[in-house]
């Protein structure tokens, strides 16, 4: 049985590589301290992020009138213990069930499912153990985006990272052993950012319900340390969830995740204007693809993935953006800096490129329209790491050069896909129009 790309660079978090001969305790390096790193991170995202996670702290932002009032908050916030706590929470025992809060959601009477989105980010300086080396996380301007299902019977909620690049579920072993589920006498191999691994343990997930009562179909589930992730999340939801839907949409504005199980369901967005559009592919891994421009250049082939906090490139990519490692566009990373897959390898990104202004979706070349009206601004610079990840090579074939994580797609409002667009799936990126 095959679980096709889980992706922890779905966690696709940032890292710090060992220097020889150096202790754990020595092998951070930053470009700069820790809590510079956080402070560039939090300046970075838009005003509506800043709101989106300080209210959902329970602080108030309705007397913040100017964008350095909500950095402020925020970065007091990200320093505080219970930031500190909620982020390094750990699945809790079998002696101890915890509810881990209330996700009622609200069904639209034209059959839209309206379910409440999470937004997690790494812990800073936070150490974790890789098969390679010893690594430390670095902040990105990505968050994880994640719901919260219910297993009839268990008091406790799940709550998973939902992950457009992960073909099925990846749960914590303990989260496993919690819930007791039915295990499959039977291995699963899954392809990550370092290539293809084995899973620790297969089960079934035969009934989950989400919180509008929807009982959800069958799906498999891999057991897998996913210790890059915040400790909050339980494990990774990907296409084997999403694909029992027609239509989906990430409102990244209000926190929810929209679901249509009926192609004739409208999701309204005309107060909205679109920022990007264009067609979704099937890579042979069974994950979306989409053809992107980057500040003008390209198109490079991205994967399309709401699970990594960070956009990469392979040096194909760098090739599809009509640049060489000779370019002087493209910079080396002066300090160790590297990716983490579900495989739990660290890999180095040896240099970057940095996108000063937007990011565009085209269907084509003769539609790129590369300094058109659209496209998704970005926050300011963002940096934009390179390496010649395992995936990269297995995808060589689908003309792959790239990964789009949320640091990117979350520049939108909302991301909104059609799966049951003909004669292709659809992916648009709304913003809110300017008043």
């Amino acid at each position: 049985m095959k679980l096709l790309w889980y992706s922890l660079i779905t966690s696709a978090t940032a890292f710090t590589l060992p220097l020889p001969h150096i202790s754990r305790q020595r092998t951070v390096l930053f470009s700069s301290s820790p809590a510079d790193d956080v402070l560039v991170e939090i300046k970075s995202m838009r005003v509506r992020q800043l709101k989106l996670e300080l209210e959902g702290a329970g602080i108030n932002t309705s007397d913040a009138f100017e964008k350095d009032t909500l950095v402020e908050r925020l970065v007091e916030y990200r320093k505080s213990a219970k930031f500190i706590a909620a982020q390094n929470a750990s699945p809790p025992s079998s002696e101890s069930p915890v509810s881990t809060g209330d996700t009622r959601t609200r069904t639209y009477s034209n059959g839209i499912i309206q379910v409440p989105l999470g937004f997690h980010s790494l812990t800073p300086d936070m150490s974790v153990p890789s098969n390679n080396s010893n690594v430390f996380l670095r902040p990105s301007p990505g968050k994880y985006p994640s719901i919260q299902l219910t297993i009839p019977g268990q008091d406790r909620k799940l709550t998973l990272l939902v992950d457009t690049a992960c073909s099925g579920i990846v749960m914590r072993p303990k989260v496993l052993k919690y819930y007791n589920l039915p295990s499959l006498n039977t291995g699963i191999s899954m392809t990550a950012a370092g290539g293809t691994t084995n899973a620790g343990s297969v089960a079934t997930l035969k009934t989950s319900v989400m919180d509008d009562g929807t009982i959800l179909d069958e799906m498999i589930v891999a057991g897998q340390d996913i210790g890059a992730l915040p400790n909050i999340l339980d494990g990774i939801i990907g296409l084997s969830f999403l694909n029992q839907f027609k239509k989906v949409a990430f409102d990244f504005e209000n926190g929810e995740l929209l679901l249509s199980k009926t192609s004739s369901d409208e999701m309204n967005f005309r107060h909205m204007e679109v920022a990007a559009s264009s067609e979704l592919n099937l890579c042979k891994i069974g994950v979306w693809t989409v053809d992107a421009t980057l500040d003008g250049r390209g198109p490079v082939k991205l994967l399309l993935d709401t699970g990594a906090a960070a956009t990469f490139l392979s040096w194909k990519g760098v090739k599809d953006l009509n640049m060489s490692i000779d370019h002087p566009l493209i910079q080396r990373n002066t300090n160790p800096i590297g990716a983490m897959g579900a495989d739990n390898n660290a890999i180095e990104l040896s240099h970057r490129f940095v996108l000063k202004s937007r990011m565009n979706l085209i269907s084509g070349p003769s539609s790129m329209g590369a300094f058109g009206p659209l496209g998704v601004e970005g926050a300011g610079p963002l940096n934009i790491d390179i390496g010649d990840l395992p995936i990269f090579t297995m995808l060589e074939s689908d003309d792959v050069g790239g990964i789009m994580g949320s640091d990117i797609i979350m520049g939108c409002d909302v991301l909104y896909l059609d799966l049951a667009a003909r004669p292709s799936p659809t992916i648009t990126m709304y913003n809110k129009r300017d008043v």
